[in-house]
């Protein structure tokens, strides 16, 4: 398993190849791993090992990148207040723009080509069988191409964004911006199998090799079972004051103008009942979008970075769940992991986000919550009517315990396997033809 975002590095890109990791095991396949040692700018849980099991071997290599130090101590200052913070985003953003283009694809990609000859002999010594590796960063897609042209092995490319297609790929580079399609274009043809995260994220993917369609396939995120094994939901229910939670980051562009006016026209409209509502975010909170909560007159709280325990816990105590899905190409397809936590909490969701998204789908066809587009008197609208439901004692209900098992860590991971055991027995099947040949050409 090739995860540059893997633990003891935290936040929610690690937990889609650390779920893998911890349940393949019950479907035969035992998992070596092959990670960085600390993604850089990421926050650190090393609570998050402890979640794997004793048989599950990591490997972490130092990326060797330049400034990391530099880049590490930056990243603390920005999160501050004040000039000091606001020069140190600055420094780190052309920092980190002129890291991004002195490698190829990204970043990573030294750390990836020297992992190539390491990575082999281990393969060789442990008698691997098959290669994952998932997106982003792009380098790991890049060290699972190598490694498969290397060894043959079949190998899964698993993708938990979009890549050149995704809302969020700024590349203004014309010379870099072919570089990416060539390399993402090679990867997409060359895997043996190519998983996204969503129905419509997956036939993006699978619009670039139309004649291998085959290959491609949809296994969502999901939520760990062990989380929420608890039959306490421990929500605020009878408290003095409404909670709407937003766990994860919450970065400016994972919300627009509209959400911030429809919050301020709720809070308007609550006038001296404004002390009844808080909005808790839950993880890392940008300057920007701080700036923009105040500016509407709510009541707020900022936690900063917890361990995935303590966000899971912040999940089910709070009144309802916040989910902002960001507008821009090709969001509609979108579905930010922390979904399908948010469904196991059982707490009401509300979703901001394009109309007719995957999370909207998912959403009402859970009955989890409601549901609403880009505009202003829409978002006030549904805030007031998860606030009336709770002031009256009958509050929207979440997710229903039936429906939650096709998002499973366990359901999900054993699809994976599943994928693995197919490609393992066609190459299997495909060696002994070969070795059938041989010998009928040697008589």
């Amino acid at each position: 398993m090739v995860a540059c975002a893997f633990p003891p590095t935290g936040g929610s890109g690690v937990q889609r190849s650390a779920q893998f990791a911890k349940y393949l095991p019950r479907s035969g396949w035992l998992p070596t791993v092959w990670t960085v040692d600390g993604l850089e700018g990421m926050p650190q849980d090393p609570t998050l090992l402890s979640d794997l099991p004793e048989e599950v071997t990591v490997h972490a290599r130092q990326d060797g990148g330049r400034f990391r130090g530099v880049r590490s101590w930056l990243r603390g200052v920005s999160d501050g207040d004040g000039i000091a913070s606001n020069l140190g985003r600055a420094i780190d953003w052309r920092l980190e723009a002129r890291l991004a283009r002195a490698g190829m694809p990204d970043q990573y990609s030294s750390w990836a080509r020297a992992s190539l000859r390491p990575l082999c002999r281990l393969i060789h010594d442990q008698r691997i069988d098959a290669i994952y590796s998932t997106f982003s960063p792009a380098s790991n897609h890049l060290l699972g191409l190598l490694l498969r042209k290397k060894t043959n092995l079949p190998w899964v490319a698993d993708f938990r964004d979009l890549w050149t297609d995704d809302y969020r790929y700024c590349e203004t580079s014309p010379k870099r911006q072919a570089a990416h399609r060539r390399l993402e274009q090679q990867i997409l043809e060359t895997a043996d199998a190519v998983v996204g995260v969503s129905h419509r994220q997956t036939a993006i993917l699978a619009g670039h090799v139309p004649k291998r369609r085959h290959r491609f396939l949809t296994i969502t995120n999901g939520f760990d079972p062990s989380d929420f094994s608890s039959a306490d939901t421990g929500s605020s229910q009878g408290q003095k004051r409404f909670v709407l939670a937003h766990v994860g980051r919450f970065d400016h562009w994972r919300a627009n103008d509209d959400w911030f006016a429809g919050l301020r026209r709720f809070v308007t409209q609550l006038g001296l009942d404004r002390e009844q509502f808080v909005l808790r975010l839950v993880g890392h909170v940008s300057s920007v979008t701080r700036e923009k909560i105040r500016a509407t007159g709510v009541e707020f709280a900022f936690t900063g970075y917890v361990s995935h325990e303590e966000a899971v816990r912040e999940m089910r105590s709070a009144d309802a769940l916040l989910l902002n899905v960001p507008e821009g190409r090709n969001a509609a397809s979108v579905i930010p992991a922390k979904l399908f936590e948010y469904l196991a909490a059982q707490r009401p969701i509300l979703v901001v986000g394009p109309a007719g998204g995957e999370c909207e789908a998912i959403v009402r066809s859970c009955k989890a919550g409601l549901s609403v587009g880009f505009d202003e008197r829409a978002i006030a609208g549904a805030l007031s009517e998860l606030y009336e439901a709770w002031r009256t004692e009958r509050p929207v209900p979440g997710c229903p315990r039936d429906r939650l098992e096709p998002y499973s860590r366990i359901t999900l991971t054993g699809k994976l396997a599943a994928v693995l055991d197919q490609l393992v027995r066609r190459d299997s099947e495909l060696d002994r033809r070969v070795a059938s040949l041989v010998e009928a050409g040697m008589r």
